[in-house]
């Protein structure tokens, strides 16, 4: 946090001599006004001792580093905000990630884990896994291996969760997976959202993978892009939802290095700026060809 505030110090600079001048030229446009009858009160040092201390006030709030940002993808109606909390706090649908084989128990080691798989079980099934174990059979084989990608919703307590398969299960109760895992599991989240469950307002998506996924290579700001990128490009195709919300947990911040203000001008930069390629149309009876391009919106 102090570093972000740090690189907040010129533009609090800025806008503390921006005001001061503005404050001067009001106080000399008054005294002006009323043949110095202001000055008294308006050049006194205790009142420009408040004005100085307002200014550095306003100055500071205006330029606090920001804990989530909202941007409308261009020429939709869909919403895409990171936010730094607790993703249960959220409204709407929370994506909780697990493992191929579904299994919440993985021999006690899911409830030792600080996971949101755990958080959801203590907070929504008393800790009782298998609880969650049951509402997930009704769904899905819990015996078998799933793809990765497969995506179940379960319901408790008035609240919706999607469980993306996004790791796979070892056989020492451990779970791995790579960035091709973590990747394939967005792009099959997104048409499960959009084709096969109800209609969602909010859904709210962790930064999976990251933390008990045992990916090296794989930072947690590199997985905040994927998933805004990864979403932009399907909602070309897919009405996914009317907001998305990507979760970083606080403590994410400093594990992970991650630099809000350079993912808020990545967020702004591909909301407005992504890529649409429409092809034209071919008459019937045409080969077999490929489609040429009939416009590129960028």
């Amino acid at each position: 946090m102090m570093k972000r505030w740090w690189h907040k110090c010129k533009s609090i600079l800025n806008d503390f001599v921006t005001f001061v001048g503005l404050f001067w030229l009001i106080v000399e446009i008054a005294s002006y006004s009323t043949n110095g009858k202001t000055d008294y009160f308006a050049k006194s040092v205790w009142f420009f001792l408040f004005a100085f201390i307002l200014i550095v006030f306003v100055a500071i709030v205006k330029n606090k580093p920001k804990s989530s940002f909202t941007y409308q993808l261009r020429d939709k109606d869909n919403i895409v905000e990171v936010k730094v909390g607790d993703a249960f706090d959220n409204a709407g649908t929370l994506v909780i990630p697990v493992n191929n084989c579904f299994d919440v128990c993985m021999g006690g080691n899911v409830m030792k884990a600080r996971s949101l798989l755990s958080k959801m079980i203590e907070k929504y099934y008393s800790e009782k896994e298998d609880h969650l174990a049951n509402d997930i059979g009704k769904k899905i084989d819990c015996t078998k291996t799933h793809d990765i990608g497969t995506t179940i919703e379960v319901e408790q307590k008035h609240k919706k969760f999607y469980l993306l398969a996004s790791s796979k299960k070892k056989e020492n109760n451990r779970v791995e997976s790579t960035i091709d895992d973590v990747l394939l599991s967005l792009s099959n989240l997104w048409e499960y959202i959009a084709l096969e469950s109800g209609r969602d307002g909010v859904v709210t998506v962790p930064l999976i993978g990251t933390n008990h996924g045992r990916i090296p290579n794989l930072t947690r700001s590199t997985i905040a892009k994927e998933i805004i990128h990864s979403y932009i490009e399907a909602s070309k195709r897919l009405n996914i939802c009317d907001k998305l919300i990507i979760s970083i947990l606080p403590g994410d911040l400093k594990k992970g290095n991650i630099d809000l203000d350079e993912i808020d001008e990545y967020l702004k930069y591909s909301c407005k700026h992504y890529r649409m390629v429409t092809f034209a149309s071919k008459p019937e009876g045409e080969e077999v060809s490929g489609s040429s391009v009939a416009h590129v919106d960028n």
